[in-house]
């Protein structure tokens, strides 16, 4: 004689894995929020270094020659270029562009997950 499970057991395992792929959504949603407000709070920070290093190397004389006497940059396109690209402070630009990165993949991620969220509500077992 055999003993077969009862037809509860089933129902009770699927509300078990559901609820428990609610908790880890939930997780994962907080997490990725906690990512998106701390590189939110980064960028911050990260403007002032690239404004300071851009001041400091003096990036921003050498692009506002661009606008304010450019047939001298006609001229010396070349030195210009190459002043340009080693004025460059390419820590802050770095620096701005991976916070930017991780806003951006947070916000997808973000959004991807409470997308998955409502649809686990409409798969509920009752």
């Amino acid at each position: 004689m055999t003993d077969s499970p009862s037809p509860e057991l089933f129902i009770k395992i699927m509300k078990r894995i559901r609820k428990e792929e609610r908790i880890l959504l939930f997780k994962k949603i907080t997490f990725l929020s906690v990512i998106l407000v701390g590189s939110v709070v980064a960028f911050v920070p990260a403007i002032k270094m690239l404004i300071e290093e851009s001041e400091s190397s003096g990036f921003i004389y050498f692009v506002s020659l661009l606008f304010s006497d450019f047939e001298i940059v006609k001229t010396y396109w070349q030195n210009f270029t190459l002043t340009i690209l080693e004025t460059l402070p390419t820590v802050g630009v770095a620096l701005c562009l991976a916070v930017l990165l991780t806003f951006l993949q947070s916000v997808k991620s973000l959004s991807k997950n409470i997308k998955n969220v409502s649809n686990i509500n409409h798969l509920a077992i009752n």
